[in-house]
C-alpha cells in the first residue's frame, strides 16, 4: 500500500488574524512550607502543597 502525504495549504482570512489562540487562568498560590534541601531533591519539589506522590 502506497500512502501519498501532501503538504497542508495554510490559507488565512482577515478574520483568523483578530481571533485569539488561547487564554490561561493560573490561580495565585501561595507557599507558606518548605521541605529540607535533602527531602526537596527526593520528592522533587521544595513545597510540600505541590508534593502529590504516584503509588
Amino acid at each position: 500500500m502506497r500512502i501519498r502525504l501532501d503538504k497542508q495549504k495554510t490559507e488565512t482570512t482577515s478574520e483568523q488574524h483578530h481571533m485569539k489562540l488561547a487564554q490561561a487562568y493560573v490561580p495565585w498560590q501561595t507557599f507558606d512550607k518548605t521541605f529540607s534541601p535533602k527531602e526537596a531533591l527526593q520528592k522533587g519539589t521544595l513545597f510540600p502543597e505541590l508534593y502529590r506522590p504516584y503509588h
